[in-house]
């Protein structure tokens, strides 16, 4: 990094008291922003393509924000996913060639949630949205701010997984969605553990804030973050209250937000705003302004930095492969590792936008982060020391903040 830019992250880090993510669930930065239009952008174009049973499957638009079946995206899925169908993982060997070939073949017969896709649905999952006008305000805060075209999820598996390294650059061994069995142990009885703690014991009590959006479905008012060891559900607010917080006198260094994840119960995920693929992209659209205007009009605004994040991708195509990664080496217990996986690659890769006034306005960062580049961030902030050697080993997010505060940053966005 150039003296400039030293010196201006220096005089923007300076001024970043307060760090906000969003986590988003289960889409790809191809199927989201590919065909955004946004300039410099590394992203799918129709030299894309994916072959199944026969017939060459190119990369386009016209996807719907709802899918008519979920995508799997389970570790075996990404793995057919990434290195083509037939690929098979070895424990102690390196993850198999990577070139992203088998997206379509692994949506044919994909039964996650319900039966698999009709042959004439195939193709979306190798298509992109229109976010302009499916997602808008998505679009505003990426053309605003910073987008990340390089940012990775942090495994090549599900969801929970994935989210457990935003919380403590690991998932202590967890490659897999975890059962019911495992779920209830965690959320009811012991909690998650890691084994060098999570960030939340690393900044200590009255350092965080945890929220959830309590609108829509109450069947997906379940936020994942309770399972940790030391969090139970009643850390979690409402964000309804959230705006009135900000407005008096808050504290947090760090705040999480999480969406509601619609029906869970009957798994049709419908009436939440995670952007899941089987409930669509307005209620996440509509979750990121409203945190957006409430943190802009609020006394913290230019001492604040937003990141709203994918935890995964879904099952999604995307034509950037992952690369390899630093695996954690904390210890983790191996009983929760099903698939002898040495967390030693990237996952799938996801958008994320940098939202602050002291970020440029529409710049594309091409920097490989993953999830566990929050928690770097955080560390440098705040004074914190590595959680895990991956998080050690992740860029963090303040080389991207500038030395001047913007006045031009939108008031408001959305309705």
């Amino acid at each position: 990094m150039s003296a400039e830019a030293t010196t201006a992250s220096s005089s923007g880090q300076a001024n970043i008291q307060h760090v906000f993510v969003l986590m988003l669930e289960n889409r790809s930065f191809d199927h989201l922003f590919a065909l955004s239009g946004i300039p410099g952008i590394t992203a799918a174009t129709s030299k894309n393509s994916n072959a199944c049973n026969g017939t060459t499957y190119t990369f386009c638009g016209g996807a719907p924000g709802q899918m008519p079946t979920d995508p799997g995206h389970e570790f075996t899925d990404v793995l057919e996913q990434l290195c083509g169908a037939g690929a098979q993982y070895q424990k102690g060997q390196a993850y198999p060639a990577v070139d992203n070939s088998g997206f379509v073949s692994n949506y044919t017969t994909t039964k996650d949630e319900g039966t698999p896709p009709q042959p004439a649905d195939v193709g979306k999952i190798i298509s992109g949205v229109d976010i302009r006008t499916q997602a808008p305000n998505l679009y505003q805060l990426a053309t605003e701010f910073v987008l990340c075209d390089g940012w990775r999820s942090s495994l090549p598996g599900p969801t929970w997984p994935n989210r457990y390294f935003l919380h403590g650059a690991s998932s202590a061994g967890l490659d897999h969605s975890p059962t019911s069995a495992e779920m209830g142990e965690w959320e009811a009885v012991d909690g998650f553990a890691y084994p060098n703690g999570s960030i939340f014991d690393a900044l200590g009590e009255g350092k965080y804030r945890l929220y959830q959006d309590e609108f829509g479905s109450a069947f997906g008012r379940v936020p994942q973050v309770a399972s940790i060891k030391g969090i139970s559900f009643f850390d979690v607010d409402d964000l309804s209250h959230f705006e009135d917080d900000l407005k008096a006198g808050y504290t947090a260094s760090y705040t999480f937000i999480e969406p509601g994840y619609g029906d869970i119960v009957h798994s049709t995920y419908e009436g939440g705003s995670s952007q899941h693929p089987m409930d669509g992209l307005s209620g996440g659209d509509q979750l990121a302004a409203r945190i957006y205007n409430a943190i802009r009009n609020s006394p913290l605004w230019e001492n604040s930095l937003f990141v709203i994040l994918y935890d995964e991708h879904g099952g999604f195509y995307d034509s950037v492969k992952p690369g390899n990664a630093a695996p954690p080496n904390d210890g983790a217990d191996d009983s929760l590792n099903t698939n002898g996986f040495s967390f030693d690659v990237y996952g799938v890769r996801v958008p994320a936008i940098v939202v602050s006034p002291w970020v440029a306005r529409g710049h594309v960062d091409h920097t490989v982060y993953d999830h566990s580049s929050v928690l770097a961030t955080l560390a440098r902030l705040f004074g914190l020391n590595p959680l895990t050697d991956r998080d050690k080993d992740a860029k963090n997010l303040l080389p991207l903040l500038t030395n001047a505060c913007r006045t031009d940053c939108p008031q408001r966005i959305g309705s």
